[in-house]
């Protein structure tokens, strides 16, 4: 096991649901133009209050981060150390955060969709908020950045996070593609939102180079470990973070069983 990069550990384990993750019956009708306005909008809703506090949990990461000095006479000779592709790459996390979110706001006034939309399970509440599993993200992510994780423990919860939602999106595209249907998406039951912004946002080549990064940050890491002991402790905790991520993803995407 110490020698297996850690994010092929984390894929091999918890594999069904992993697969229940990344194909739901959410991901499939999306591809298919059958996901309605209004359940667009009440996962929009909960999906931009999770970015919201993915923001604080990148701030709570980029705390933990501390870059060695550079020797000014060798600088430009070397490669960027560990902690200077981790910072990077958080960075480019919140420019990325930032950009999403004002995506959300243009592309519901293109398309009349509510980012303030009440899921309907729980019905009967009148102020807007994160739903249970949206709060249950939340909390992950603010356990997983807290002074009791270390940063290996939160750049899995990162990268797993991300990877997830990339390919489910993937799987959502693949339907798409094979389905067909009107590619203006003025025939898909959400006017072609999902069709024409959000898959192909959420599949892009930018998108999957980040995540690519993420992985290879996260395996670099892994493979600092020093001692099989130690070695052994960390991978069993960022396993234990692997499966709270797939159990939070699950339930995140709406059941959609009556359409």
């Amino acid at each position: 096991m110490s020698c297996q990069p850690l994010t092929s550990l984390l894929l091999s384990t918890f594999t069904p649901v992993f697969e229940r993750v990344i194909t739901h019956p959410f991901l499939k009708l999306a591809g298919q133009g059958r996901i309605s306005k209004q359940i667009l909008s009440e996962w929009l809703s909960q999906d931009r209050l999770y970015a919201q506090a993915y923001l604080r949990f990148i701030g709570l990461l980029l705390s933990k981060i501390v870059i060695p000095p550079r020797n000014p006479d060798c600088a430009k000779l070397r490669e960027p150390q560990t902690e200077e592709r981790i910072f990077d790459v958080l960075v480019d996390a919140l420019t990325n955060i930032q950009r999403e979110l004002r995506f959300f706001e243009a592309v519901a006034v293109e398309f009349g969709l509510d980012l303030t939309a009440l899921p309907r399970e729980e019905e009967g509440w009148t102020v807007f908020g994160p739903n249970s599993v949206t709060r249950a993200y939340i909390d992950l992510f603010m356990s997983a950045g807290s002074p009791g994780a270390n940063l290996l423990e939160g750049m899995c919860v990162l990268w797993a996070t991300e990877y997830c939602y990339l390919r489910a999106w993937r799987y959502a595209k693949e339907q798409m593609e094979r389905h067909g249907g009107d590619p203006s998406g003025k025939e898909d039951a959400d006017g072609g939102a999902l069709r024409l912004r959000f898959i192909p946002n959420w599949t892009s080549p930018e998108f999957e180079d980040f995540v690519t990064r993420l992985h290879d940050v996260v395996d670099e890491m892994g493979g600092k470990i020093k001692g099989a002991e130690e070695g052994e402790r960390e991978r069993g905790k960022c396993l234990g973070w692997w499966k709270q991520v797939l159990w939070a993803e699950e339930r995140f995407w709406p059941e959609v069983g009556g359409l």
